[in-house]
């Protein structure tokens, strides 16, 4: 099975998160499944709860096919590091053939990254353009994802703001935000 391993904070997760994975749901014939898989932990960021951060995620992408949404980050504990996930989900899964999806902006810092060497074997990266990132070269990605962050959601959000968050959010992920009064 070809699998997209598509990690991040999700905090909260956004509509420019799901239209990456809708993207190459339609537009990859090769990916069979796409994994979303929060951080439990990130280095020099307070995460809302991973619990919280996995339901939200549920809502978001558990209505699209063939997603999967992982909390093998969890089990790993501690401070997520991308080479330890793909680590273990190549020996969970060492049939499969996994790619590590990640946005435009990160390619200049990616090869500073610890054990980028073998991200880059174990999962050859599937870049995808974002908004506001010009394309370095003839060829890179054409941007996916439009020029939306989860700041600017949780700053709505901090305002009580659910309709300017809602621009950038699913409903069900909206609702539950508010039913748990997160990010106030």
């Amino acid at each position: 099975m070809n699998i997209a391993v598509y990690g991040g904070s999700f905090d909260p997760p956004t509509l420019g998160h799901m239209m990456v994975v809708s993207h190459l749901l339609l537009n990859d014939a090769s990916i069979d499944k796409v994994y979303i898989v929060p951080c439990y932990q990130q280095r020099g960021k307070t995460l809302t709860s991973f619990g919280h951060r996995m339901e939200m995620c549920q809502r978001a992408f558990g209505v699209l096919p063939r997603v999967e949404v992982t909390a093998v980050e969890r089990f790993l504990g501690g401070e997520s590091l991308t080479v330890r996930l793909i680590r273990a989900l190549v020996e969970q899964a060492p049939n499969d053939k996994f790619r590590f999806v990640m946005g435009a902006d990160l390619l200049v810092t990616a090869p500073s990254w610890e054990g980028w060497d073998e991200i880059e074997k174990l999962a050859p990266p599937l870049v995808v353009g974002r908004a506001g990132i010009a394309p370095r070269e003839p060829g890179d990605p054409t941007p996916i994802a439009p020029l939306v962050s989860s700041t600017i959601v949780r700053k709505a959000l901090a305002e009580r703001d659910y309709r300017e968050a809602g621009r950038y959010i699913a409903v069900p992920v909206c609702e539950y935000i508010q039913n748990n009064s997160l990010y106030v």
